[in-house]
């Protein structure tokens, strides 16, 4: 290892950052940014060869799923850097991605497209695929003129893609020969058909719960390689991971793994009246904690393997350092900070590569690590700079595990990194008390100087301290925006309203994007998905759902020939009715999804960490955890919704300057030739999105009935359904595919982002959050709203400043949820566009986590500038 010093102790600390340790930051970050990133087939090999010699030995599949894994650590290889303070890898690279074969969810990117052969014939494929579906059903003169409507606008085509995973410029992907060999030839064929995902699609289809046109139209259109979604509905999708999580941390760091594993040993030991069911929990979550205890020692041994190598005294010192730390740790109870921060990494890193991209989020470290820092300070034992600088890593690193092996197709919208692993900072404790304490400011400071896109999720209450807002608010000015705000006051109740206790809800953390939960308690939260604008269109089709591929009949519900709706609460009802149908079908698919996962493939890794499954000897997938959620996001958009509707009922029924049949033209022919209802719509006063009173009650009164009807199931794990408003990247993608709508977007363009207006606002940053405020967000268990201001609306000076903190704490007290800023200017995002190296480091925020702008594909980019600018 070449040299790369720290000073460790607190006798060896300069006043500030040592030159050295800030530059290996900054190296650290630009390996992440511009460094290879390599897929490994460790995982997937080891994985599959245990797979294969538990098969038929009536083993249950928490324990085949608990041996595989270990197998995977007993002889997986342990990477270490010369940059590392914190150590521990996923895979065999500084920057890898595994791959979870058994899940499925990628197979088809990688078998597909790592090849040029093999993507070519695919492309070749999908195009008579298409070509076939679109001439069967009759839709081959519409598809091509809708591609003519398209272009016409201004609108590209989709671009494809014909270059390898290699090639593509956005998130490209290296594989070495001999693992793509390995991968193609052996692993790849021997999952076909056998992963969980494949399990899901066929049970979808023989229950009935995609239609027949559906499952037609979906078939056809197999362009997109990646299932991390199936749409069973033109309206309506479910994802196919097990869902975010916050393990239970604190007990690993207050207890170790020794003595948790120690205390399941004891329980199969007392028990003998068990079922035969609970025995095979329990050996699972056994199995499970050895796993990761084994991949702690190997990780410890490796280092110590770099000792006995390395000459050079300084760099000596470090590794002998992180050798003695991660000998004690994570096995033992932490008793220092920099073991706090090591036992935290390695558990997380352990258990993220049991399940990749289902996002393992820390929750609320400025809590679970204070006591060690409080006492290292004390002692003299660590500077604030040294505990700083170990946060900045730890950011960098959570950032380097939150990528995906995306398909070419959604490489037009997406990037390297989501940053959507969030930290939990400030905000309320269990008791009612104020939480913020140093290292809440200390992660401000880190997020800033590290330049890492991992969102820091900072939780605001009546007492939060005006310091830390001003703090975050001057950080906010230099341009870092990896920072979110979460209103405590409305967010608590949310939690309450879904069952949990009040100490538990005044403890929430944000896991994903925005999602709300109670940390170390509650199982993985499913995702699905509903598109408003989809329902809108079902409503006016009286069932039938448009897109720019083409009609797809008998989609929805029959809720009756809108044109003979003789009032605007007619039709209103009608889409209230359709909304109903929708979010009930919906519930059926995602209990099917989490029933497969229960009964074919068990969570022993997440089970050990999660309150409640070991007291139930349940598996979490089971309903194992003290709280369960399954989520509904609600997206593609309320603006857009809300703005269409307003239109139907100002232009249509009040007005009648044309009728829903005239509209419903305009729409499917994109405005073209009819461009005088365009101009209606466009002058129509009053949108959705700058405080006024008629469209904010409009979307409040609507959003309400759909989110209460949530409240009425409950999901296969028996815990509630939830909603939450976040839109990712789809608003982009699903807009691309969408005809145009009501309200005046055209096709092919995105919809408004998560919670945002729709690029209507006339009466500034106070119009927008006004309306925003109105949504009845007691019933949301997350949401973004993304809000693009000029460096000058947060302002160089304090006085300035102040003055946005009182506009966030006004908007908080109006009802509003959460907020997330992007600071920087449309020129500055223009700039960026041309010359990327000179802006590597500009965060953006996008649907509700924060990632690199120059990383982002040029749809999403574009959208991003196309944001309202508030000054």
């Amino acid at each position: 290892m070449k040299s790369s010093a720290v000073r460790l102790y607190a006798q060896d600390s300069c006043s500030g950052m040592d030159a050295r340790d800030k530059e290996r930051i900054m190296r650290m970050r630009e390996r992440y940014q511009k460094g290879p990133l390599y897929i490994s087939i460790e995982r997937a090999k080891y994985y599959t060869e245990s797979w294969k010699e538990t098969e038929g030995k009536g083993l249950s599949a928490g324990i085949r799923v608990a041996l595989a894994m270990k197998n995977v650590y007993e002889k997986m290889t342990h990477y270490v850097d010369p940059d590392d303070r914190i150590a521990g890898y996923w895979t065999e690279f500084f920057l890898g991605m595994p791959i979870d074969i058994e899940r499925g969810v990628f197979n088809q990117v990688l078998e597909n497209e790592l090849d040029k052969k093999s993507l070519i014939l695919f492309r070749l494929r999908s195009f008579m695929k298409a070509m076939f579906y679109l001439l069967r059903k009759g839709l081959i003169l519409q598809f091509w003129k809708n591609q003519k409507i398209v272009r016409s606008s201004g609108s590209k085509p989709l671009d494809l893609g014909f270059k390898t995973m290699s090639e593509r410029k956005i998130n490209p992907f290296q594989i070495k020969s001999q693992d793509k060999k390995i991968l193609l030839k052996e692993l790849l064929p021997f999952w076909k058909g056998k992963t969980i995902v494949d399990r899901i699609e066929k049970a979808l289809v023989k229950q009935g719960i995609y239609s027949e046109n559906m499952r037609e139209f979906v078939l056809a259109l197999s362009a997109n390689t990646s299932r991390q979604v199936f749409l069973f509905s033109t309206a309506a999708s479910i994802a196919s991971y097990q869902g975010h999580v916050i393990l239970d941390y604190e007990r690993v760091l207050k207890q170790g793994l020794n003595a948790m594993l120690e205390e399941v040993r004891e329980k199969l030991k007392q028990n003998p009246e068990m079922t035969q069911q609970e025995k095979d929990f329990l050996r699972s979550i056994e199995i499970a904690l050895e796993g990761v205890i084994i991949y702690s020692q190997r990780l410890a041994q490796r280092l110590k393997q770099e000792l006995e190598l390395e000459k050079e005294p300084e760099t000596r010192a470090i590794l002998q350092k992180m050798f003695e730390t991660c000998s004690r740790v994570p096995f033992q109870p932490a008793s220092t900070f920099e073991e706090a921060v090591q036992s935290l990494w390695t558990v997380k890193t352990a258990v993220e590569l049991a399940h990749p991209v289902n996002l393992h989020c820390f929750g609320r470290l400025d809590q679970i690590l204070y006591p060690y820092y409080e006492k290292d300070i004390a002692s003299g034992r660590i500077t604030r700079e040294y505990a700083r600088e170990l946060l900045e890593e730890l950011l960098l690193k959570i950032m380097s595990q939150n990528i995906r092996p995306e398909s070419n197709i959604l490489a037009n919208f997406y990037h390297r990194y989501l940053g959507s692993s969030p930290i939990t900072i400030g905000g309320l404790k269990p008791d009612g008390s104020d939480g913020t304490n140093e290292l809440t400011y200390l992660f401000i400071e880190a997020a800033a100087r590290s330049k890492a896109i991992t969102n820091i999720s900072i939780r605001v209450h009546p007492n939060c301290p005006d310091a830390l807002l001003l703090k975050t608010a001057e950080e906010l000015y230099k341009g870092t925006s990896s920072y979110a705000f979460f209103n405590d006051s409305i967010n608590i109740e949310a939690m309450k309203r879904r069952g949990f206790s009040e100490p538990d809800a005044r403890d929430y953390a944000v896991m994903g994007c925005v999602e709300l939960t109670c940390p170390g308690k509650t199982g993985s939260m499913s995702a699905n998905a509903i598109l408003l604008s989809r329902l809108l269109d079902m409503t006016l089709r009286n069932g039938d759902s448009r897109m720019l591929a083409g009609l797809i009949k008998d989609e929805g519900l029959k809720t009756g020939d809108p044109d003979s709706f003789k009032s605007f609460e007619e039709l209103l009802s009608a889409f209230q009715k359709q909304g109903k149908y929708i979010i009930k079908k919906l519930v059926e698919a995602s209990n099917l999804r989490d029933r497969f996962y229960g009964e074919f493939l068990p969570a022993p890794y997440i089970s050990a960490f999660i309150d409640g499954c070991l007291e139930k000897k349940k598996d979490a997938t089971g309903g194992g955890a003290i709280y369960d959620l399954s989520g509904i996001s609600m997206i593609n958009s309320i603006a857009n919704l809300t703005d269409s509707l307003y239109v139907i009922k100002k232009l249509v029924y009040e007005q009648k300057k044309f009728t829903i049949k005239q509209l419903i033209k305009a729409i499917d022919n994109n405005f073209i030739g009819y461009e005088d209802i365009l101009r209606e719509i466009k002058h129509l006063d009053g949108k959705w999105g700058n405080g006024y009173q008629e469209t904010d009650q409009l979307a409040r009164s609507v959003m309400k009935e759909l989110f209460e009807e949530t409240y009425k199931y409950r999901n296969y794990k028996g815990g509630p359904f939830v909603v939450y408003v976040i839109s990712m990247t789809t608003h982009t993608i699903d807009g691309r595919l969408s005809i145009a709508t009501p309200d005046g977007r055209r096709a092919a363009t995105p919809y408004a982002a998560s919670c945002n207006p729709y690029n209507v606002e006339k009466a500034g940053v106070t119009g927008v959050l006004r309306s925003v405020a109105s949504l009845p967000f007691e019933d949301v268990m997350g949401c973004a709203v993304n809000v693009k201001f000029h460096p000058s609306a947060i302002g160089e000076i304090e006085e300035l400043r102040r003055k946005w903190v009182s506009l966030l704490r006004t908007y908080f007290k109006l009802g509003g949820a959460q907020i997330q800023p992007t600071v920087a200017s449309a020129e500055m995002l223009r700039c960026a566009q041309r010359e990327p190296e000179n802006y590597r480091d500009l965060i953006v925020k996008v649907g509700g986590y924060s990632t690199y702008f120059v990383d982002l594909g040029r749809e999403i980019q574009e959208e991003v500038i196309s944001r309202t600018e508030h000054q």
